[in-house]
């Protein structure tokens, strides 16, 4: 497969909106991942060309996730410039209809949530897709 391709295929769409005999089918792209890069993998590849060190690299990014967990920890959003946004969406564990029905002991976090920044996401779109070869 070539480096510099995203490959997709075409799969079956699951209807769950629509009562049972009026389902819609249809096809959606699914990106088709070649492998995931680690941490060290991804220092490794930075480093090429550089003087810096893959070890140095991988120690500050190490260094950057554990401030990123610290700050969220802490209810701050943290912002990579032209990369993006973290920050946390929080639930209750039970619903609730007026806000004292709810203590601090019954809520969570949901997920943390990031958002591309527009520079990112501008850079995204001119990638490249190709259809998977049939085998």
């Amino acid at each position: 497969m070539d480096s510099m391709n995203i490959y997709y295929r075409m799969d079956g769409q699951t209807d769950n909106l629509n009562p049972e005999g009026s389902k819609k089918r249809g096809l959606f792209p699914r990106i088709i991942r070649k492998k995931t890069v680690s941490l060290r993998e991804l220092c490794e590849l930075a480093a090429e060309g550089t003087t810096f060190n893959a070890f140095e690299l991988e120690s500050g990014g190490r260094l950057l996730i554990r401030e990123i967990v610290d700050q969220l920890s802490d209810g701050n959003n943290v912002c990579l410039d032209d990369f993006g946004t973290f920050s946390l969406s929080a639930e209750t564990i039970r619903p609730a209809q007026d806000e004292y029905d709810i203590r601090a002991e019954s809520i969570r976090v949901k997920k943390v949530v990031f958002k591309t920044s527009r520079r990112l996401m501008s850079r995204m779109k001119g990638l490249v897709f190709k259809r998977k070869p049939k085998i």
